[in-house]
C-alpha cells in the first residue's frame, strides 16, 4: 500500500501552512483519490465511492446512490458546506479518544485509527517533499 501528496499553498500566499491537498492513496483492491482545498471562491463538499454494484455519491446536502442506470436521492440537511462544526459526532470521538489516552476505554481502535491518521499524514508531508513519490505504508493498514 503507498500513499503520494502534492501539498501547495495556492492563495493564501502570506501564511505559513498549505491550502490545497492532493492525496491518493492505494490499497490492494482499491484507491482513493483526495482533493481538499481552502483556495477556492465558495465552500463546496463532494464525495463518490465508486464500486462493482454502482455508484454512492455525496454531493453537499444530497446522497446519490446508482445502480443498473437508475438513481436514487436522498436529501440529508444540513448541507455539508454549511459549516465545519459537526457536534452530532465530534462529542463522542473526541470523547472516545480522550477515554482511550487515559486508559478508561476497554477498545484501542479510536487511539489505533488517531494513531493512523497521524502516520498517513506526516507521510503525505513527506511524499509532497519528494514531488508527490508514492510512500509505503506501514503494514497493517485496514482497507
Amino acid at each position: 500500500m503507498t500513499i503520494a501528496a502534492r501539498l501547495e499553498t495556492r492563495r493564501h500566499t502570506g501564511w505559513p501552512v498549505e491550502d490545497t491537498a492532493e492525496v491518493r492513496v492505494v490499497f490492494p483492491h482499491a484507491v482513493a483519490e483526495i482533493f481538499l482545498t481552502w483556495a477556492a471562491e465558495e465552500r463546496g463538499n463532494w464525495g463518490a465511492l465508486e464500486g462493482s454494484d454502482g455508484t454512492l455519491e455525496v454531493d453537499d446536502d444530497t446522497l446519490v446512490l446508482t445502480r443498473d442506470g437508475r438513481a436514487q436521492r436522498w436529501w440529508c440537511p444540513p448541507a455539508l458546506s454549511s459549516g465545519s462544526v459537526h457536534p452530532d459526532w465530534f462529542g463522542p470521538v473526541a470523547g472516545q479518544f480522550v477515554d482511550a489516552v487515559t486508559g478508561v476505554a476497554t477498545s484501542e481502535e479510536n487511539l489505533a485509527e488517531a494513531s493512523l491518521c497521524a502516520t498517513l499524514e506526516s507521510l503525505a508531508r513527506e511524499s509532497s517533499r519528494q514531488g508527490g513519490r508514492a510512500l509505503p505504508t506501514p503494514a497493517p493498514v485496514a482497507s
